[in-house]
């Protein structure tokens, strides 16, 4: 208890943990949406901990990740989308956050398997201030298209440790362009339910970040209309 270096060294990991938590689920969307097949070390399923060989070679709890998965489900059938997504972020360090992307995601990816094996891969400008912060792209095959937006970069984004990189404050101006066409269409988040709509900007047709990015911190959106 009197350690001094244990107290300073807790102060930065609560720093760095909370930037990492977000970084984790920007890089899982990347993996699942991105071309070719997604790879998942078991026991990843949570925030994981362990170091290369042979330090990730430990048992992997996987009572605890269908509990947890089961937990989700249920909980799926009891609120609306938007309110389980920001329950998850409010508790993001229970990890839960994590397995229901993973969960939605591959799911949608399941359902929607021509458009990942065969579709259009094409990343997608961002404009702002903020442009910098974002990787976005897009999977498309005949009318079936979705939209990835992964934020980066969060402590040049959210200065402090327990701010949340969400809202106008954060995002301000910046947008993603849509293809030419994509005028009209209406997305819709897998993990949020919310639906949004794109709008004219200058020249462009353009998804406001701050918009994407008001409930949950990272987006896959399913074309609806």
């Amino acid at each position: 208890r009197g350690n001094k270096f244990l107290k300073d060294f807790q102060m930065f990991q609560k720093k760095i943990s909370h930037y990492g938590m977000f970084n984790s689920l920007s890089q899982t969307l990347l993996k699942i949406t991105s071309p070719g097949v997604p790879d998942f070390y078991q026991g990843a399923e949570l925030w994981d901990f362990s170091l290369v060989d042979p330090d990730n070679r430990r048992p992997v709890d996987y009572g605890l990740r269908i509990k947890m998965l089961k937990e989700l489900k249920k909980r799926e059938q009891e609120i609306s989308a938007l309110e389980l997504a920001r329950e998850l972020v409010s508790n993001k360090e229970n990890g839960k956050i994590k397995l229901y992307l993973i969960y939605k995601a591959l799911n949608y990816r399941k359902n929607n398997r021509t458009t990942f094996e065969k579709g259009e891969y094409s990343p997608l400008e961002v404009k702002g201030d903020k442009a910098n912060n974002i990787c976005s792209l897009s999977r498309k095959l005949g009318n079936s298209m979705a939209l990835v937006v992964a934020p980066r970069f969060f402590t040049r984004l959210i200065q402090q440790p327990e701010s949340l990189p969400l809202g106008k404050d954060v995002w301000q101006d910046s947008f993603v362009v849509l293809p030419i066409g994509e005028a009209g269409m209406k997305y819709r988040n897998i993990f949020t339910g919310e639906i949004i709509t794109p709008v004219r900007h200058n020249e462009t047709t353009a998804l406001y970040l701050a918009e994407i990015f008001t409930n949950f911190p990272v987006a896959l959106l399913e074309r609806i209309i």
